[in-house]
C-alpha cells in the first residue's frame, strides 16, 4: 500500500497537469494554431497532389521517368512544411502562455509553495505541451489517410522519420519558449525573442548555404538544416545530439531561472556551467559517427560494395575544390557526392581554392575552375568531371582497388495521376470547424 504522503503528492501532480491541460484549452492562441495547421496542410496537400499528379502522366508515358516519382518528396515534404510554418510562428505563443500568465496572475508564487520542485513544474508543462502537439498531428495523418485511399504509396520509415524531426523541433522550440517566458517581464517581449530565434535559424541556414569556415559550421547547427536531412529521409546521430543538447540547454535554464527568490548570483553562475556544458556538447557533436538512409531509394548512399571499400582506405584522402561558393555545380557536387564521401571515408580532408573573378553563376573565368584535385598516398590527379562515377573511379585507381558493385533494386518509382483528390470537406471544412466550435465552447467557459 502506498503511503499517504505518496498518495497526497501524486495527487497534487496529477491536479497541477490537469490545471496545465486546462489552461491550454482555455487559449484562444492553440485553437487558432490547430485551425492554421488544418487549412495550411490541407492546401500545401492538394496542391502537391495536382502536381505530382501531372507529372505522373508524363512519367507513365516514359517508364524510365517513372523512377523519378518520389511521393515522399513530391508529396509529404511539401505538405508537412506547414508543420514548420506554424512551430515556427504559432506555436511558440501556446507555449510562453503557460508559463506566462502564470507569472502574470501570481500563480506561479503559488506553486513554487507547494511541495514541488522547479524542475517539477517545468517538467508538467513541458508534458502538456506534449499533448498539444500529439493534437496537432490530426491533420497529418488525416492527409495521409487520404492518400492512401487514393492509392498512393507510402514509406512507413521516411514518415516516421519525418515525424520524429518535426517532433524534435517542436520540442527545441517549446524549451526555448519556456526558458525565454521565465526570464520575461511580458508575454509580447518573450513572443518577439522566441520569433527572432527561430526565423534567425532559418535566416542562418539561408545566408550559409555553399559556405565553408566558420560561416559552415554555424550553418550546421541551424534548427531548419537539422530538421531537412529528417524530411529526407537522412537519420543522423548528431542531428539527434543537437536537437537533444539544445532542447537540454533551454530546459535546464528555464528550471535555473523559474524561482524568484534564489539569488541572482547562484543563478549566474549555474548558467554559466550550463552553458560551458553546452559549449563542450556542440563541439564534441561534428565527431560523432553513424548514420542511417531510411529512403526507399537509398539516395543518400552508395553502392554497398562501394560503401565497403571506401572504409578500407586507411591513410587520408584530400580533396582540392576550385569552386566559388556560389556556384550551383558546388552544391550539388556536395550534396550528391561529397556528403556520401565524409560518411564512408575515416580520414576525408576537403579545401578550397576560390577565385577572385568571377563570371555568371558564380563561375570564374581561370582556366583552372572547376578542377577536383585528388590526393591519396602520395598520388596525384585530377578531373573536372564532377559525377559520382567519375570520382570514385579517380579515387580507386589511386587506391589500386578494384570494386565489383553489387547488384540492388532498382527503385520503381510511384507515379499515380488523381483525378479527384479526397479529403478537401475535411481539411478545409469539417476539421476547422470541429476545432472553432471546441475553441468558442472552451474559451467561453473561461467567460
Amino acid at each position: 500500500m502506498p503511503s499517504p504522503e505518496k498518495v497526497s503528492r501524486l495527487t497534487l501532480l496529477q491536479t497541477i497537469f490537469a490545471q496545465e491541460i486546462r489552461g491550454v484549452l482555455l487559449s484562444p492562441s492553440f485553437w487558432m494554431m490547430l485551425i492554421v495547421i488544418s487549412l495550411l496542410t490541407g492546401y500545401s496537400f492538394f496542391q502537391a497532389v495536382d502536381l505530382f499528379s501531372q507529372a505522373s502522366r508524363t512519367a507513365l508515358s516514359y517508364p524510365e521517368l517513372s523512377r523519378g516519382m518520389n511521393p515522399q518528396t513530391g508529396i509529404f515534404i511539401p505538405t508537412f512544411g506547414a508543420y514548420y510554418l506554424t512551430q515556427t510562428l504559432l506555436l511558440p505563443f501556446v507555449a510562453i502562455q503557460l508559463i506566462g500568465q502564470d507569472k502574470q496572475t501570481g500563480t506561479l508564487k503559488l506553486l513554487l509553495q507547494l511541495d514541488l520542485s522547479p524542475l517539477t513544474l517545468c517538467s508538467l508543462k513541458l508534458l502538456a505541451l506534449l499533448l498539444v502537439w500529439i493534437v496537432s498531428l490530426i491533420p497529418a495523418f488525416s492527409v495521409l489517410l487520404f492518400w492512401q485511399k487514393m492509392g498512393g504509396h507510402v514509406s512507413v520509415a521516411e514518415i516516421a522519420l519525418q515525424f520524429v524531426g518535426h517532433g524534435l523541433y517542436a520540442l527545441t522550440v517549446v524549451t526555448l519558449c519556456l526558458f525565454v517566458a521565465v526570464i520575461s517581464d511580458s508575454l509580447p517581449t518573450a513572443a518577439m525573442v522566441c520569433l527572432a530565434f527561430t526565423l534567425g535559424s532559418w535566416v542562418l541556414d539561408f545566408a550559409v548555404s555553399g559556405q565553408d569556415g566558420i560561416l559552415g559550421t554555424m550553418g550546421a547547427f541551424s534548427l531548419a538544416g537539422l530538421l531537412r536531412d529528417f524530411e529526407n529521409g537522412l537519420l543522423l546521430n548528431v542531428n539527434i545530439f543537437i536537437f537533444a543538447i539544445l532542447s537540454l540547454f533551454f530546459f535546464s535554464m528555464a528550471v535555473c531561472w523559474l524561482h524568484p527568490g534564489k539569488r541572482l548570483i547562484n543563478k549566474m553562475s549555474w548558467s554559466c556551467l550550463i552553458f560551458f556544458v553546452l559549449c563542450l556538447a556542440l563541439g564534441s557533436s561534428r565527431y560523432l559517427p553513424g548514420f542511417w538512409d531510411l529512403t526507399e531509394n537509398r539516395q543518400h548512399s552508395l553502392n554497398p560494395a562501394d560503401s565497403r571499400t571506401l572504409r578500407r582506405l586507411s591513410l587520408p584522402l584530400r580533396l582540392t575544390l576550385h569552386y566559388n561558393a556560389q556556384d550551383s555545380r558546388l552544391h550539388d557536387l556536395k550534396k550528391n557526392v561529397l556528403a556520401k564521401l565524409a560518411r564512408n571515408v575515416n580520414e576525408l580532408q576537403i579545401s578550397y581554392v576560390r577565385s577572385t573573378s568571377t563570371g555568371m553563376f558564380g563561375a570564374s573565368d581561370a582556366d583552372d575552375y572547376g578542377i577536383i584535385e585528388y590526393e591519396y598516398n602520395h598520388r596525384h590527379d585530377q578531373s573536372y568531371s564532377n559525377s559520382q562515377e567519375e570520382i570514385l573511379s579517380i579515387i580507386y585507381g589511386l587506391a589500386d582497388m578494384q570494386v565489383h558493385p553489387d547488384t540492388v533494386a532498382v527503385y520503381p518509382g510511384y507515379p499515380l495521376v488523381v483525378e479527384k483528390a479526397y479529403g478537401s470537406w475535411w481539411m478545409y471544412g469539417v476539421l476547422p470547424g470541429i476545432f472553432f466550435i471546441s475553441g468558442l465552447l472552451f474559451c467561453w467557459k473561461k467567460l
